[in-house]
């Protein structure tokens, strides 16, 4: 069992690239994770990792030895399942780190998850904007956007589709938008993903594409704030259709340029590994691939 422990600990290093940080997120003291590491190397007689006073990087033999150790991880989680060692109730804390309106329309769902689990716990931490997994301490968040970090493990949970609207308190010249490059000529507000210019791409359905580098008279990196600027008339913007739909349905907003559409942006949900979860882990997982189609549409 001590190989086990030293071989999970193993990929959390190489997963996080940080003693420390495996220290913090096991509750285990960094001198035990120094020694599983040293356990592993003696066991196949090699480094894992070229350590200096400022960095740790994985040499050719721990990169060599991962893909195994995940498999043998894994192995362990498929045996305890089939022979019925996790019978007992899905407990525990899992936290969670999701997007403002994503968050919004899962709370909305989440009693059918503690219902089936009572002894489960989740805490959603909503933000906009994208936060280091291991520093904030989350097991799970929700990324729109492709993902950039290497060692983040992805669940594609779907694809986000975004809509151009307003409210009827906006005023436009124009009784009707026909074009995206007319957008140049009203007020907009942006929800900013993050720094840097902030683009709006269209097609339409007979090939014609348009590149709007909207008027922004409002920007937030807070797709809520965005959204309570719309309603209350101080532009255009573009927003995830799910977080409109309703207010669509009621007439309470209005969808601009119908003719024309944006790319859908991918939804994932990112974790740090093993790809072998705890069990409470898994289980929220799965309930978000469950559910994130009727929360935001297919691909």
């Amino acid at each position: 069992m001590d190989l086990l422990a030293a071989l999970h600990s193993f990929v959390r290093v190489a997963a996080t690239g940080s003693f420390s940080a495996v220290s913090r997120e096991t509750g285990t003291s960094q001198p035990t994770i120094s020694r599983h590491i040293a356990l592993l190397e003696a066991h196949y007689g090699t480094t894992l990792f070229a350590r200096t006073t400022r960095s740790l990087m994985m040499t050719e033999d721990g990169r060599s030895l991962l893909p195994h150790a995940y498999e043998v991880l894994e192995i362990l989680e498929t045996a305890e399942t089939v022979l019925g060692r996790r019978r007992a109730s899905v407990s525990g804390l899992v936290r969670l780190g999701v997007t403002t309106a994503f968050g919004l329309q899962l709370t909305s769902r989440i009693n059918e998850l503690l219902g089936q689990h009572p002894d489960l716990s989740v805490e959603v931490i909503m933000r906009d904007g994208f936060g280091d997994l291991v520093e904030e301490g989350l097991d799970l968040a929700i990324r729109v956007g492709e993902i950039a970090e290497g060692s983040l493990i992805a669940r594609k949970l779907g694809a986000v589709q975004r809509t151009l609207v307003m409210s009827p308190k906006h005023f436009t010249p124009k009784s009707r938008l026909e074009h995206p490059r007319e957008l140049t000529e009203e007020p907009c507000v942006v929800f900013a993903y993050g720094g840097g210019r902030q683009d709006w791409h269209f097609f339409n359905k007979e090939g014609e594409e348009s590149v709007v580098a909207p008027g922004a008279v409002f920007r937030a990196n807070s797709s809520e704030a965005a959204l309570h600027a719309i309603q209350a008339g101080v532009g255009i913007g573009l927003l995830p259709g799910f977080q409109v739909r309703d207010l669509l349905a009621s007439g309470e907003l209005s969808e601009v340029l119908p003719a024309w559409k944006v790319p859908p942006m991918p939804l994932y949900a990112v974790h740090t590994g093993p790809r072998t979860l705890p069990l409470r882990t898994r289980t929220v997982l799965d309930f978000l691939v469950e559910i994130s189609t009727e929360l935001v549409g297919a691909d």
